[in-house]
């Protein structure tokens, strides 16, 4: 096994053993085959493991096993607790979604802070042929049946071409102990079905199952990689992307044929289905103007574009003293008072250039809201700012971005875009203060 351990790293260009390796250790037969492969192969290793504390116990028993591991190889190590139930709870993702995204946050900021240049997981043959099942059940493209990926980023994973079978026994014949996690055997995750039940069944019609699948992934790898390039052909063309804001032509989209499986593979890797496609293709034509969400991004139709925008959390209110507390804001604005004398007005819209006697402290940093007016430079009439966004053709994502800065309840400047007429520089002013969103 450590021939081909070795052989497969080559072959897929994983690590080399100039590098530093994170290893990911839980405790089960996976994870301790993998450390065990790793130290005979000689590579430069350092071991992590994270307590969920969802097993109660068992988890300590878990934690205490790896680090007794830890003392009988000699190996540098990094151990962490999380309570992953509150995590979930707080931001309204499931308790496998806490805990993967937990972990590899955690991972991630470890190889920052060691240098570390990969992290290896125990993920084997079973769990790639799992996770196709999974993707099917749910809805999924080309991509989704093709397996867990050897490499993804500085996440590698040598045990693919192995089964579970072929670990354990390997563990068995090295005399290697290993963690059995109870809820493995729980018939509530939707994995476990596929694994104690699904799969015995198809194992019936055909003994040789997993050889079939190891096979059948090989091939539609090939394909894969084939669709993945014309897929990328095609985003050049129609995706464009500027300050984490991506967006899809509408126009170009729809001269593309097989619609459907362009927009899926262009929306999917922010975590919307195949469900969400035809919804949005619907809306394309009816509804202009709707949004989509996925656990961690959200889809906007516009008149001409597909928005895709990450989730953000709204911020609450803030509240600035005085000059020096515009450099402690969610985003960086440089404030600067001025004698008139010595001030040259500047004509962008990221700069706002105040008279500093009508600026009163405390000031509100504060998102838009339903209702809110000012009257924009130039200007001696009040005007919604909704009205205002759709003269200056602003879409919703944008507008769900815009900040305001208030003083005693009166709009001095959207963040950015147009400072309020009551407020800017005239004959009288006597000092400027100018604020530049940097």
């Amino acid at each position: 096994m450590i021939i081909e351990f070795e052989s497969y790293i080559k072959e897929k260009k994983l690590c080399n053993k100039k590098e530093k390796i994170l290893i990911t250790v839980s405790g089960g037969a996976d994870s301790v085959v993998l450390l065990h492969l790793f130290i005979e192969a000689g590579y430069t290793i350092t071991l992590a493991h994270c307590n969920f504390n969802l097993r109660g116990k068992e988890s300590d028993e878990d934690e205490k096993f790896v680090n007794d591991l830890c003392d009988k190889y000699k190996i540098t190590n990094h151990f962490i607790s999380f309570n992953t139930q509150e995590y979930a709870t707080k931001n309204k993702v499931s308790i496998e979604m806490a805990a993967r995204e937990l972990r590899y946050n955690w991972f991630n900021k470890l190889c920052e802070q060691h240098n570390y240049s990969k992290i290896a997981t125990g993920h084997h043959l079973n769990d790639s042929i799992e996770t196709i099942f999974i993707n099917l059940a749910r809805g999924t493209g080309v991509n989704g049946i093709n397996g867990i990926s050897p490499k993804n980023g500085n996440i590698i994973r040598p045990l693919l071409p192995f089964t579970r079978t072929q670990i354990e026994e390997f563990a068995s014949t090295h005399s290697l102990l290993y963690r059995n996690d109870s809820s493995n055997e729980s018939l509530v995750y939707m994995r476990n079905i596929i694994r104690h039940e699904i799969i015995p069944s198809l194992k019936k019609i055909n003994p040789s199952f997993e050889t079939t699948m190891k096979q059948n992934l090989d091939n539609i790898s090939g394909a894969a990689s084939i669709f993945n390039n014309q897929i990328q052909v095609a985003q050049k063309k129609i995706i464009s992307s500027s300050n984490g804001t991506i967006k899809i032509s509408i126009e170009k989209l729809l001269e593309l044929k097989q619609i459907n499986t362009y927009l899926f593979e262009f929306i999917a890797p922010y975590g919307f289905n195949i469900n969400t496609v035809k919804n949005i293709l619907l809306s394309i034509k009816k509804e202009p103007g709707r949004l989509f969400y996925s656990d961690t991004h959200k889809i906007l139709i516009d008149r001409d574009f597909i928005i895709i925008e990450e989730k953000i959390v709204d911020s609450s209110n803030i509240l600035i003293k005085n000059l020096d507390e515009f450099y402690s804001l969610p985003f960086n604005i440089k404030a600067l008072e001025q004698n008139i004398e010595d001030y040259t007005l500047i004509k962008t819209n990221n700069v706002a250039c105040l008279d500093a006697d009508k600026v009163h402290f405390p000031l509100i940093l504060r998102k838009w809201e339903d209702g809110d007016t000012f009257y924009p430079l130039g200007m001696n009439n009040r005007k919604k700012l909704s009205d205002f966004f759709i003269d200056q053709k602003i879409d919703r994502f944008q507008k769900n971005k815009t900040w305001i800065l208030e003083c005693n309840g009166d709009i001095i400047w959207i963040v950015g875009i147009r400072i309020d007429n009551r407020f800017k520089i005239t004959d009288n002013t006597q000092k400027a203060l100018q604020l530049t969103l940097l």
